[in-house]
């Protein structure tokens, strides 16, 4: 059973252009990053609350900002790849 489940999902993460190693790096990195914060924290002496943290506007905003700030760099990157593509193409006739 877990295979065909296994199975199900590759084709869906597949079909969805869905990076599974990517996301898993993305989980593992954020969980650095919370063991880190929590760290920091307990040398000062202040308790961190992240779900507390996430309804800060102050913090939604910065995640607001990387985000769109990704998303550029991303769309960027995507234009600069087709350009490429095109001059290969080109270069190739």
């Amino acid at each position: 059973m877990n295979f065909t489940i296994s199975r199900r999902q590759s084709k869906l993460y597949a079909s969805k252009n869905f990076d599974l190693r990517k996301w898993e790096s993305l989980i593992e990195e954020g969980n650095t990053l919370r063991k880190e914060i929590k760290a920091v924290a307990n040398e000062y002496d202040v308790e961190w609350d992240e779900m507390e943290d996430e309804k800060d506007e102050t913090v939604a905003e910065a995640l607001r900002k990387e985000r769109k700030k990704q998303k550029s760099k991303k769309e960027d990157d995507e234009s600069d790849d087709k350009q490429d593509d095109k001059a290969r193409r080109k270069g190739s006739s």
